[in-house]
């Protein structure tokens, strides 16, 4: 709450009420209910500008919905826009500007009975902060389409175990033992029957987080990033002589991966293929009494 029992979302609506020509909201979450109570108060003749960001985490986590583009469409005069490292909260109407905490969702604004405690600072886009902001934002920003919301919808969908919350910095390891087919389910994400080998790629592919809409070169380097990311990588990748990566130097890891699903040579065998695909300069399959990984220091 603020003064006098006013939410966070009472004090958007005031802003955006006088607003002539544009409004502009820019928040990473936004919720269909909560964007719904803002733009009934904006004049019909004011075009909206939405700034947000959708990745497969945090959509099947319940905290941001593509489905904000069928409301723009459906009232017109907006441009919706992605920007995947977006944290910054703006509710903008002219030169006037609220910059602060609150997402564009019930909560946020502080409108469920157990609302968070949120900031707002009333300020200007001349404000230097706020104008290198919007800056970074206009270089960074790209359309938000149909397509892309259906497939972050899909990759979201697919998800098998419910979403950790998107703050968190839950690890990634890949299950599926097919690689060499995850951007094609990137890309086109099935709105059909799945058989089991396609759907654990595609659970690794939604549970990499990786924004919908790259290229095939970009999708590698966001995934090769995360594959660096685990342990097990790294340290082989970071040797500075030619090393062989077993599955008895990675038990320990794996059995704290392991469930009943995979078992740890399910993971290792994934692990290795995953690596051997995407560092293909760097590290190669290499069968000795078992399957093992070589990182080498020249590969050609």
């Amino acid at each position: 709450m603020t003064a006098a029992g006013q939410t966070q979302g009472d004090r958007i609506r005031a802003l955006f009420g006088g607003a002539r020509g544009e409004v502009a909201i820019i928040a990473p979450f936004i919720k269909v209910g909560a964007l719904v109570s803002l733009l009934e108060v904006v004049p019909s003749d004011a075009s909206i500008r939405c700034v947000t960001r959708w990745l497969p985490r945090e959509v099947a986590a319940g905290v941001s919905d593509p489905e904000i583009l069928d409301i723009l469409e459906k009232r017109g005069r907006f441009r919706l826009t992605l920007v995947d490292s977006l944290h910054a909260k703006l509710y903008i109407a002219g030169d006037d500007c609220l910059v602060g905490s609150p997402n564009v969702t019930l909560s946020g604004l502080g409108e469920t009975s157990d609302g968070n405690i949120e900031v707002l600072v009333a300020t200007t886009i001349q404000d230097p902060g706020v104008a290198s902001t919007l800056s970074e934002i206009a270089e960074a920003e790209r359309l938000a389409t149909r397509a892309l919301a259906e497939a972050t919808r899909r990759l979201a969908d697919s998800l098998a175990q419910p979403a950790a919350k998107p703050d968190s910095e839950t690890s990634w390891f890949p299950h599926s033992r097919r690689p060499e087919h995850a951007f094609r389910l990137y890309s086109h994400p099935p709105t059909s029957y799945l058989v089991e080998a396609d759907r654990i790629l595609l659970s690794d592919v939604a549970g990499s987080n990786v924004p919908p809409g790259l290229d095939e070169q970009e999708f590698r380097t966001e995934i090769r990033a995360l594959l660096f990311t685990i342990p097990l990588a790294e340290a082989l990748l970071d040797a500075t002589e030619d090393v062989t990566l077993t599955r008895a130097d990675a038990h320990s890891h794996l059995e704290l991966l392991a469930a009943d699903d995979f078992s740890t040579n399910d993971l290792w065998l994934a692990f290795v293929n995953w690596m051997a695909y995407f560092f293909p300069d760097q590290v190669m399959k290499q069968q000795i009494a078992e399957m093992a990984l070589r990182r080498a220091q020249l590969l050609s």
